[in-house]
């Protein structure tokens, strides 16, 4: 398994990413304003073979301003010492951090379609140590992130 950290991350089409930040530090929802690179994503809706193609805002931006903006909130690093203690298996300590995680977001995350127009992504970002980590995940977990409209994503560090 080997998890090291993980994150949520919001954008969408011309996504008011300062305003989203506003709103979710009312909430009491840390996070910050970062830039994405890339100028869209392609997502996959589950149960659908259509792709979404989400085209972000700053597309056209000038090249200094550094590419789209988004909001993640802050990294959490994977505390799998604490997790031992409870004598759990590895996969059951892992997946009962990120569904305290989620519920702590989807408590407080503001209403992204508000914040945007058009279609929007909310992404749960796990980054393992080693590639083929982190590939079975529960009903339970899915559900959860369908709760907010999230989807996961897996990089390996």
């Amino acid at each position: 398994m080997k998890l090291l950290r993980f994150y949520v991350e919001v954008g969408g089409e011309e996504f008011d990413a300062d305003r989203f930040a506003l709103a979710a530090d009312e909430q009491e929802l840390d996070g910050a304003v970062s830039r994405i690179i890339d100028n869209s994503k392609t997502l996959k809706r589950w149960g659908a073979d259509a792709q979404v193609m989400v085209n972000l805002a700053g597309a056209e931006a000038p090249a200094n301003h550094g590419g789209s903006r988004q909001w993640c909130t802050g990294l959490v690093e994977y505390a799998a010492e604490a997790q031992a203690g409870a004598n759990l298996p590895a996969w059951l300590a892992e997946e009962a951090q990120l569904l305290d995680f989620i519920a702590q977001v989807k408590s407080r995350l503001p209403d992204v379609a508000s914040f945007c127009v058009g279609e929007y992504f909310i992404l749960l970002r796990l980054i393992y140590a080693t590639s083929g980590a982190g590939l079975h995940y529960s009903e339970t977990l899915m559900r959860s992130l369908a709760e907010i409209n999230a989807g996961l994503t897996i990089d390996h560090a």
